[in-house]
């Protein structure tokens, strides 16, 4: 398995969320169980000063340590997971990443592309210019990594807000996911300038 697909699906492996996999057990036959509290409703929304994205319901959080400052990556940085079906064959995951860019949507596209060609061999994109659901400037990327039982899906919107360049994907297995599911997956996002002036 290339490089890339690895780490799409390490991600998923090691951040999954105990709670995902956990179970409680019912109380000793004979104790008193208190009334059940209500279960915590998972959260399937990333937010930030300049975005919202929200996941479809049949996809879980996983749990990812706040940036320090919403403005400074060093390098590209995995901001916020969900995964769908964690652990089996049909196993989806959307992250959002982010990095320091302060140029447009269209060169940022290039700085992805040019990502996504260095890390992996095997790499096909196609894309096209389209704008995200409130009208911000975005390219859809879809990309095909990799070749027969290792290939790998991957749908994006990448776009700048002036202060970061952001990529929202969702990867699969090849055969996993198609265009539209992807476009469904991804839709429930939102985006604006940075508001430079709050940092």
């Amino acid at each position: 398995m290339n490089r890339f697909a690895a780490v799409a699906f390490a991600l998923c492996a090691v951040s999954a969320p105990a709670a995902l996999l956990a179970q409680t057990a019912p109380p000793p036959s004979g104790a008193t169980a208190e009334a059940p509290k209500p279960a915590a409703t998972p959260s399937h929304t990333f937010s930030d000063p300049a975005m919202t994205y929200t996941a479809p319901s049949d996809f879980l959080m996983v749990p990812i340590q706040a940036a320090p400052d919403p403005t400074q990556f060093e390098k590209p940085m995995v901001v916020a997971a969900f995964v769908k079906n964690y652990g089996k064959t049909g196993m989806q995951t959307v992250t959002v990443t982010m990095e320091s860019f302060d140029g447009n949507a269209e060169g940022y596209d290039q700085v992805t592309e040019n990502a996504l060609r260095t890390q992996a061999d095997g790499v096909f994109i196609r894309k096209s210019p389209t704008k995200l659901q409130n009208g911000m400037p975005a390219y859809w990327q879809d990309v095909t990594i990799g070749s027969g039982f290792d290939e790998i899906k991957r749908y994006q919107y990448v776009w700048a807000d002036g202060v970061r360049g952001v990529q929202l994907a969702v990867t699969a297995r090849y055969g996993s996911i198609g265009e539209d599911e992807a476009k469904k997956i991804l839709a429930n996002v939102s985006a604006v300038a940075f508001p430079k002036y709050r940092y």
